[in-house]
């Protein structure tokens, strides 16, 4: 596989929405956020507004993951309504999509990716996409079905997994491996698989993409909370029963904390049971691009 190399990025920053929760008993998005969260949640389709996807678990004793996607937007789309209010299910994730800029809103861009038997959603954009190539088997990288860079991280960490590492040990490489590539963008991500659910939080010095807030015609006062002033921050929330959820910011954040930076949190789907790794990219070529 190749060797670590900073690359200068094009386009713009990708922005979507990410949410997921695991849960000891079957519930909705909407139980689980509470109040009128799902509804919030759904509002911000009108600024990421390029598509929508769902992933979540169905069977008990035999799990497998099961997707949804729509290409379209999901604002008053009734199926994200109900994937958010009446799906049940014991671990499920979100996400909306704002495509980066010449990317396609097609079914074959649309997250989450469902691969291998678990789902992937993204909230970033790596640029140049071709820099990934390298570190992907040369037969996941022929099968790509789209043209996302979000595809071709997927496929670094599958590149992973099929090199014989576990899930978790497969997505903590692949920050590892791609941070030094991608310093100041975002590596944010949700991964959902019958077993675990996996929040990556690496995107500690990226940019706010504060002209798309500006092109999108919306006001201060109707642009999503924590826009301007944390876009790329996720949180969590665990409550009494063990049910624990993740989000990108938008929603309300009483009794919710950040995830630590550049982060990989892993939830046990059987236990609830949370093991979160601190990623010490070296060398530290973070700290190389705070200084330049």
């Amino acid at each position: 596989m190749g060797s670590p190399h900073v690359v200068d990025p094009s386009g713009k920053a990708v922005m979507c929405r990410l949410l997921a929760y695991a849960s000891p008993t079957p519930r909705t998005t909407r139980d689980v956020l509470g109040g009128n969260q799902s509804a919030v949640f759904q509002d911000m389709t009108e600024l990421h507004k390029d598509g929508w996807g769902s992933a979540w678990i169905v069977g008990d004793t035999t799990r497998r993951v099961k997707k949804e996607r729509s290409a379209l937007t999901g604002e008053g789309d009734q199926r994200l309504t109900e994937a958010l209010s009446e799906r049940l299910s014991r671990a499920q994730l979100v996400h909306l999509r704002m495509a980066t800029d010449g990317m396609a809103c097609q079914p074959a861009n649309t997250h989450p990716f469902v691969r291998d038997g678990f789902a992937f959603a993204h909230n970033g954009s790596l640029a140049p996409a071709s820099a990934m190539d390298d570190y992907i088997a040369p037969h996941l990288l022929a099968a790509l079905d789209g043209d996302t860079d979000s595809e071709r991280y997927l496929a670094v960490i599958r590149t992973k997994v099929a090199e014989g590492n576990d899930l978790f040990e497969a997505v903590c490489q692949t920050v590892l491996e791609l941070r030094p590539i991608f310093p100041d963008l975002s590596m944010n991500a949700m991964i959902l698989s019958p077993t675990e659910l996996i929040a990556v939080h690496a995107s500690e010095d990226a940019d706010t993409p504060h002209d798309m807030f500006d092109a999108s015609g919306l006001t201060e006062l109707t642009l999503p909370q924590d826009h301007r002033t944390a876009y790329y921050l996720m949180r969590q929330r665990r409550y009494d029963d063990g049910t624990i959820v993740f989000a990108s910011s938008g929603l309300d954040i009483v009794g919710w904390e950040p995830l630590p930076a550049e982060s990989v949190t892993r939830v046990n789907l059987t236990t609830l049971e949370s093991t979160t790794r601190l990623l010490d990219v070296e060398p530290s070529v973070l700290a190389r691009h705070r200084q330049a």
